[in-house]
């Protein structure tokens, strides 16, 4: 019975742990309103390429976006954090979207179903590219220690900000202000 009760209290931890942001020892922390930077994500490095199914059956790279401000998110189905700030991510590129900036969804299929992850995109009416990281390989590239995380990319392939954790429309104006052309 101590057992059972052990191993229940792991796994909640578990759970738990799966949505909180990001952090780590490597990580450096900075006030709540700015990202939390993990190892081999850094604001002026290179975004790692990565090459990834879609929800649809094509594939895409973020090469195919070069030159372009990109936003790239992660995110799972069972991500209650990915689901606060989902809506909030849509209206940003559909305001934004004429400036250029292509929104990159990046679900962590390797720890999610392909039907959850496409009622998810069913119901958010998600309008950008939906991927599929099916052997972790963007979510390694990219360092990810927690969901939702957010990698913000300049026109140059440039990393700006990467932020761990949920972001309100306020933030995620702000990153965006990092990354798009100046009107």
């Amino acid at each position: 019975m101590k057992q059972r009760m052990w191993l229940a209290l792991i796994a909640l931890a578990f759970v738990i742990g799966a949505c909180a942001p990001a952090a780590s020892p490597a990580a450096v922390s900075t006030p709540s309103t700015q990202p939390t930077i993990e190892v081999g994500t850094r604001p002026d490095f290179r975004a790692p390429e990565f090459t990834l199914k879609t929800l649809d059956g094509g594939e895409v790279s973020l090469a195919d976006f070069a030159g372009r401000p990109v936003l790239v998110n992660f995110w799972a189905s069972w991500c209650g954090p990915c689901r606060a700030e989902m809506s909030s991510i849509i209206d940003a590129y559909l305001t934004h979207q004429g400036k250029g900036l292509e929104v990159l969804a990046i679900n962590l299929t390797f720890q999610d179903a392909v039907a959850d992850a496409q009622a998810f995109v069913n119901e958010f009416r998600m309008p950008f590219p939906v991927l599929l990281d099916e052997r972790a390989d963007a979510s390694t590239a990219y360092a990810l220690f927690g969901l939702p995380t957010s990698v913000f990319i300049d026109a140059g392939g440039i990393i700006r900000v990467v932020h761990s954790g949920p972001m309100t429309r306020g933030l995620i104006e702000q990153y965006l202000a990092e990354i798009l052309p100046a009107r």
